[in-house]
């Protein structure tokens, strides 16, 4: 299956800060997203990855990894889920591990926004959705999830419906467009000193990400060598 690719041009207090890459496919059982912010300009120079193993239909979080480096300083953080063993293991660095009960179902960041594309593609095929606001678990907190007013949005240089979510606490918005393949389209996310915006310029397919050649999830176990990652362009937003 083709892998989605998403490219997005960060601004923040009506400046230019940087970019972000969305990466999202299915591998039998396991669906990964992936995601790759580089900040440069008005909020510094940074760059954070962050991959997620989800479930592809229920979308709760099998592995979470999170690294960022800037400053000259490099960091990481990754979670596993563990239904049969029923425990959440958090690692921080190399030494710093933490097991706590795998109570919920829990969501994490990536998975939570693939969850609110496969939302609004069942509500725009007429098939039942969560009544709004509805909650979801993430690992330290739940979020409530809110309905805005759908918008109207040049995408890619055409005119579309899209649908807005808020993310509650914290703010943060999430818009998807009511058309296939259902981009998100827009993420407004609130930082301490500045609103850091993201907005959709292109749209790519791909082969095959550098996720899938980690370990894998037993579920989606597989072998072979790196491939090369090979990306169809498929549009090309204005600016």
């Amino acid at each position: 299956m083709p892998i989605e690719g998403f490219t997005y041009r960060l601004n923040a207090r009506g400046r230019p800060a940087g970019r972000l890459i969305l990466r999202t496919g299915e591998r039998g059982r396991t669906a990964l997203v992936e995601a790759r912010m580089q900040l440069q300009g008005v909020l510094g120079n940074a760059t954070w990855t962050q991959t997620s193993r989800c479930h592809p239909q229920r979308h709760h979080s099998l592995r979470w990894h999170e690294a960022s480096e800037g400053g000259g300083d490099a960091r990481s953080y990754e979670v596993r889920f563990d239904a049969d063993s029923g425990l959440v293991t958090a690692t921080r660095g190399r030494q710093d591990q933490a097991t706590i009960p795998y109570l919920r179902p829990y969501r994490d960041p990536l998975s939570l926004l693939r969850e609110l594309r496969a939302v609004t593609a069942a509500a725009a095929a007429g098939t039942p959705v969560p009544a709004v606001p509805w909650r979801v678990p993430l690992l330290g907190k739940d979020v409530t999830v809110a309905r805005a007013d759908d918008v109207e949005l040049e995408i890619l240089g055409q005119r579309r419906r899209a649908r807005a979510y808020t993310l509650h606490p914290g703010g943060s918005v999430v818009v998807v467009d009511l058309a296939p393949p259902h981009a998100i389209v827009r993420l407004v996310q609130r930082l301490p000193d500045a609103l850091l915006e993201a907005t959709l310029v292109d749209v790519s397919e791909e082969q095959t990400m550098s996720g899938w050649d980690e370990p894998q999830e037993p579920a989606t176990k597989r072998t072979g060598g790196r491939r090369r990652s090979r990306r169809k362009r498929r549009g090309r937003g204005r600016g």
